[in-house]
């Protein structure tokens, strides 16, 4: 009877060969040139004006935290906004931001939002 030897024993002996294929990298997320074109301005403007904030003095934000978010499970959130810096910053707001948080100025690429 022949004993079987495992792929992973040939491998190790020098018996077999691994072939390692590259992964694809995912695609960029997509912006539409309106998108695009508004995140642009509101980095714009707050380079201008200064970050937006909820201190009553200029333009509000509407930021609200992850607890607050009701969207988040389906990508409405600051972790998928392109003006997020990652951890609790962002381009636009001067308040500290959560992943899960969102405000009403969010620019969020094609294909992220996930409707129940």
């Amino acid at each position: 009877m022949e004993e079987k030897i495992s792929p992973y024993m040939r491998l190790i002996s020098g018996n077999a060969s691994l072939i390692i294929m590259p992964v694809a990298p995912e695609p960029a997320p997509v912006l539409e040139p309106q998108e695009r074109e508004l995140a642009e301005y509101l980095i714009a403007n707050t380079q201008k004006y200064g970050k937006f904030d909820q201190d009553g003095d200029g333009v509000w934000a509407g930021y609200k935290p992850a607890a607050e978010n009701p969207k988040k499970d389906i990508g409405v959130k600051c972790a998928n906004c392109v003006l997020w810096e990652g951890g609790s910053s962002c381009k636009i707001i001067a308040l500290p931001v959560e992943p899960g948080g969102k405000c009403r100025f969010a620019v969020i690429p094609n294909g992220i939002v996930k409707k129940k």
